[in-house]
């Protein structure tokens, strides 16, 4: 075994050369000797001429499973492995049908070229099965921009990182490329970098068509939208980006700049559309945009406007934007921005009971002078949040009061009977919620103008707090349903949180380090496109009674791998297998949830 240097001549410019480098190896036919080319090392192949030789026997060694007599360095050694892995995969296979008993030296077994299958396995089935793989094709994405798309939308579902993590993923750790038919060290990683730009440029036309095969695959016809918007924030400066704006953050990170996303859903958590708005938006201002993009003229809409219920949270459910879901024809269920609460335990139902069948939740349904149905909720959970919300403001109340005594006695605090009282003052307003529970006085020093003593007192116990303590209420123009559907339909809501919470803990979606606007939006739009696919492979479990987090589910997979199984033949050969491992039962079970077949990859036996 040998490498051999050839000048090649441009197919473009004959009087243009090159060098490309072949391993070769010698053998023998019949009386003569015949040169045969093992692998095309191609014309970048850049290993010094005086390594040659130890890098062919190394090659050489390891097909033939041979002793090695010198090291190489860790280059050289993985450059010798990954070329005899190509050699491996280049030979003919063996029909595993044809294979009987064989005599191996059971010391000369050894495994190697181990790659993680499992979670790529179950995400590529997926792909295959929203037929998503054959819709980028149709759009005309070449061959290798399908291939990076999609080991950059399996890499995002399985091992979220930057793009450069992601391309040596793909090259080195992952089976994606073996289950794909794709060697991803012939690509390029600048095609893993703009994978999310050649999404990008078909958003729209994405987005419908996984709603639509979700939709045809659980067979149901679904008329609720939710809508919410979330926001992430920027590692760096992001000087370049237009949408990069400060606003409220909802990480606690208003120290650095925001894009925003405004996301709908079904009432099952599909995607129905999404769109990146600037980093300051407000939820009210954008609600119309994303309606009309819904149901834009003259095409395939995502619903239709009759019969359409439309969900939102008391940030979204302005006025304005309840004038227009009535003027469009839509029914809605918002929580009511009005102070004014009403309830009476005695005429309400209850909407939920726990597990010793006690009521938790009640509500009870009113028609107001609008026509609307008002529905109020009283939950023993949010009672209970709100009396330990209210008994913190109290200790944060009574705290600032005796700082405020203490320091009448103390140097260079505020005495003088002025301040005290507007800060007094202030406190009230700041804790408004439970000042109205005190009486406080301040005395004055008759022969001077400070203070001299600051007493309170509970003019009534926070025991005694309002009947309507843990009540909200919603608002709905439809005025058929009963509480329980009402209340129900209102909590789909929260989907949409847990959407939120598994694009940016589980997916990646936070922090963004893309300095372009473009790979800005490539970034979050390969997000979405991963939430779908975890969500419909989520749905397809839950159907089936598994209801574990997506983190759950990679844990339990991650630990399949697909292997290489080499041993000397009696004969002088050596065998090789390529096989991925047997599933354990609790991935025997996610497998039959999702009607995969648990042999991941084919079976590849060579003999050399």
């Amino acid at each position: 075994m040998y490498i051999i240097k050839t000048v090649s001549k441009s197919k473009k410019n004959a009087s243009e050369k090159y060098f490309t480098y072949r391993l070769m190896e010698s053998v023998r036919v019949g009386k003569k000797v015949k040169k045969i080319t093992l692998l095309n090392l191609g014309s970048t192949f850049d290993v010094e001429q005086k390594e040659w030789a130890e890098l062919s026997a190394r090659i050489n060694d390891i097909i033939h499973q041979a002793p090695t007599l010198f090291e190489l360095d860790n280059v050289l050694e993985a450059r010798a492995q990954a070329y005899a892995k190509q050699i491996i995969a280049s030979r003919p296979k063996v029909q595993q049908e044809e294979v009987q008993y064989q005599e191996i030296d059971i010391a000369t077994v050894t495994n190697s070229n181990p790659r993680s299958v499992g979670v790529e396995h179950v995400v590529y089935e997926t792909i295959k099965e929203l037929k998503l793989d054959t819709k980028l094709r149709t759009l005309g994405l070449t061959p290798t921009q399908t291939f990076s798309a999609i080991g950059s939308l399996v890499a995002k579902v399985a091992r979220p990182s930057s793009d450069l993590q992601t391309y040596n993923w793909l090259c080195n750790t992952s089976g994606i490329p073996e289950l794909m038919g794709c060697d991803f060290n012939q690509i390029s990683s600048a095609n893993i970098y703009r994978a999310a730009d050649a999404l990008l440029a078909h958003k729209d036309t994405l987005e419908t068509h996984l709603y639509a095969q979700q939709q045809q695959l659980f067979a149901y016809d679904e008329t609720l939208t939710l809508y919410d918007l979330t926001n992430t924030y920027f590692e760096g400066r992001a000087q370049g980006i237009a949408r990069a704006k400060r606003g409220r953050s909802k990480e606690k990170r208003s120290d650095a700049p925001l894009v925003t996303l405004g996301i709908m859903l079904d009432g099952s958590g599909f995607v129905k559309k999404s769109e990146i708005f600037d980093g300051n938006v407000s939820e009210p201002a954008t609600f119309k945009e994303m309606l009309d993009r819904l149901s834009v003229p003259n095409k395939k809409s995502f619903m239709a406007h009759k019969h359409s219920l439309v969900v939102m949270d008391a940030g979204i459910a302005s006025s304005q934007n309840i004038d227009y879901l009535v003027e469009n024809g839509y029914e809605y269920i918002v929580v009511s921005r009005k102070k004014e609460k009403q309830f009476d335990a005695s005429k309400s139902t209850p909407v939920k009971r726990n597990s010793k069948e006690e009521v938790i939740v009640r509500a009870q349904k009113v028609i107001n002078e609008k026509g609307e149905t008002e529905l109020f909720v009283h939950s023993k959970a949010r009672e209970s949040k709100e009396d330990a919300m209210l008994k913190r403001v109290q200790t944060l109340f009574v705290e600032s009061l005796q700082y405020l005594k203490e320091g009448l006695t103390i140097k260079r605090r505020t005495k003088h009977y002025d301040k005290i009282t507007e800060r007094i003052g202030r406190l009230k307003e700041k804790y408004a919620a439970v000042a109205h529970y005190y009486a406080v006085t301040v005395t004055k020093d008759s022969h001077g103008p400070n203070a001299l003593d600051i007493q309170w007192r509970e003019k009534k116990s926070l025991d005694n707090k309002s009947s309507l303590h843990g009540v909200y209420c919603l608002r709905s123009n439809n005025t058929t349903m009963d509480e329980h559907t009402l209340w129900k339909t209102y909590t789909t809501l929260t989907d949409l949180e847990a959407v939120f919470k598994s694009l940016k803990s589980e997916l990646g979606l936070r922090p963004i380090f893309h300095q372009k606007q473009s790979r800005v939006d490539g970034h979050l739009f390969l997000t979405l496109l991963a939430y779908s696919i975890v969500h419909t492979i989520r749905h397809k479990l839950k159907s089936k009674g598994i209801h574990y987090s997506w983190d759950r589910i990679r844990t339990i997979l991650e630990s399949t791998d697909r292997i290489t199984t080499s041993m000397k033949h009696k004969d002088g050969t050596t065998i090789h297998i390529r096989r991925s491992v047997e599933l354990e039962p609790e991935q025997k079970e996610i497998y039959d949830a999702l009607n995969i077949q648990h042999q991941i990859g084919e079976v590849s036996i060579v003999y050399i």
